[in-house]
């Protein structure tokens, strides 16, 4: 199976379940087939994801690879797609970072990185995390503490690499429409600020076209250690 990137591959199962409908009684395995499975995709199917990638991913999938090796199944397709965004799947790996980890980590990936200027990443959430099972039963929605936090972890990558990715300080973040599974939400921060050990952050979040949550946010990195994160 080809070596490729966790976020990649749930990208595109993110896109599979909402562009294609699929119940999230359907397993999606890494290296499950786009065809002669329980989700048995035509021809329309695949011409449906095909759009969602290009513009997901910015590349462009040319009409002789559909149907070859690059569809044979969930992972040759992100090996793919990462050799046409990084060359060759090389790009740095800003999520590493992060002091957080699984389950507690919210962004996917990083679109764009300026360093001690702005940042945009996304958090795809599919519905099968763990927190919707109590927010709410039912009527799953994106909790906004949890919004909130990941807009904070993609603020403390903003900073220097070598600095402490600094702890919640702060927080006046509106959120303005309720997130529903499965979306894709961009996440986006820019530097306003720093005064002393405090960085304060304009910070939004977005799904499609509409702005789900908007404010600012205040970190606070220590001089000396710290893990980063809340308290």
């Amino acid at each position: 199976m080809p070596n490729v990137r966790p976020e990649t591959l749930e990208q595109i199962k993110l896109l599979l379940r909402r562009d294609l409908k699929l119940g999230p009684d359907i397993p999606i395995p890494d290296d499950m087939p786009f065809s002669g499975t329980e989700a048995d995709f035509d021809s329309l199917d695949i011409l449906l994801l095909l759009g969602s990638i290009e513009r997901q991913f910015k590349v462009k999938v040319p009409s002789e690879a559909v149907g070859k090796e690059v569809f044979s199944n969930i992972s040759t397709l992100a090996a793919y797609i990462e050799q046409q965004i990084g060359g060759n799947g090389a790009r740095p790996d800003y999520l590493s970072r992060l002091p957080h980890r699984e389950p507690f980590r919210f962004i996917s990936r990083i679109n764009q990185l300026r360093e001690g200027e702005a940042a945009e990443g996304v958090w795809a959430v599919d519905g099968s995390e763990a927190f919707f099972a109590g927010h709410f039963p039912g009527n799953p929605l994106v909790p906004g503490v949890l919004l909130t936090e990941a807009l904070a972890q993609l603020s403390g990558l903003v900073g220097p690499a070598s600095s402490d990715q600094g702890r919640l300080a702060h927080t006046d973040v509106r959120f303005e429409h309720p997130v529903a599974p499965p979306a894709q939400i961009i996440l986006r921060s820019r530097l306003l600020r720093s005064l002393g050990e405090l960085q304060q952050f304009e910070v939004s979040a977005l799904v499609g076209q509409n702005v789900v949550a908007r404010g600012v946010l205040a970190l606070s990195r220590r001089q000396s250690g710290g893990t980063g994160g809340n308290p």
